[in-house]
């Protein structure tokens, strides 16, 4: 009889395979020789074994559901981007972001910020969203923070707001993000709300995002010394960052480099 053996995880990952066993037929006794005994049926095959990619599935699962939180952002960002041999389901990936993030975890907050805000696998919620990315905030979740800042400097789901975005971006450039340091500059630079111009202030924390090598921080600088914002204009000194920044595959730099007659070479 044919016989279908497999597992429900095995048939969801396509690794489910037929096993056959053949039923016992009776042998009849050879010419002139005493009756024997009818051979028996040939060992049913057990079930196939599962593939590699099912049983890491399916530990992962175990420990999820055990609790283990990065376990559980692992099966969200699979669900999510339907990698690793699961097909994608967005409200699969939020039922399990959902569960690290309400234990606690600023990974999964962020996570769950950002699918509460776009609707993604579950009802738009603004509200909401912005709780979960201010919790995971809070932690120090630098893209939670960011993204929070340009919620609040852009007014993108919530009323507009200089003093939160400035919080917010102040709160990832204590931890040195360079976006947050060039960000804060131009708030400064071009005001916001009731944040008027202050271009000393700019100038500061573009000098410090551009301290850690980051082109757009140094293609800020060269602008301000080009324009002479904060700083006596300079067009030797604009060059020189322009340079650094062009260096760096900025290409905003190399614009402003010929503008100024300037092949930068890069």
């Amino acid at each position: 009889m044919r016989k279908l053996s497999c597992s429900f995880l095995a048939i969801a990952l396509g690794a489910c395979t037929l096993g056959f066993a053949q039923d016992a037929k009776p042998q009849a006794a050879p010419p002139a020789a005493a009756a024997q005994p009818a051979k028996q049926a040939p060992a049913q095959a057990g079930a196939p074994a599962q593939s590699p990619q099912a049983t890491r599935l399916a530990e992962l699962k175990k420990k999820a559901d055990a609790g283990d939180a990065s376990s559980q952002i692992r099966l969200g960002d699979m669900y999510s981007l339907g990698s690793d041999g699961v097909a994608r389901n967005l409200p699969e990936a939020v039922k399990w972001y959902k569960k690290a993030a309400d234990a606690g975890n600023a990974d999964a907050q962020t996570k769950m910020g950002m699918m509460l805000e776009g609707g993604f696998g579950t009802t738009k919620d603004p509200k909401q969203a912005m709780d979960y990315l201010d919790k995971a905030a809070q932690q120090g979740n630098t893209a939670a923070q960011m993204r929070l800042a340009s919620a609040y400097e852009m007014g993108r789901n919530t009323d507009k707001s200089a003093a939160k975005a400035i919080q917010y971006y102040q709160m990832a450039a204590d931890k040195k993000v360079p976006k947050a340091l060039v960000k804060l500059g131009d708030i400064y630079r071009n005001g916001l709300e009731e944040v008027p111009h202050d271009y000393a202030k700019s100038m500061d924390w573009y000098k410090k995002a551009a301290g850690l090598n980051f082109p757009e921080g140094e293609y800020r600088m060269g602008f301000m010394y080009e324009q002479g914002l904060g700083v006596t204009a300079s067009t030797d000194e604009a060059i020189s960052w322009y340079k650094k920044s062009a260096s760096h595959g900025y290409v905003e730099a190399k614009v402003a480099l010929s503008h100024l007659g300037i092949k930068s070479g890069y």
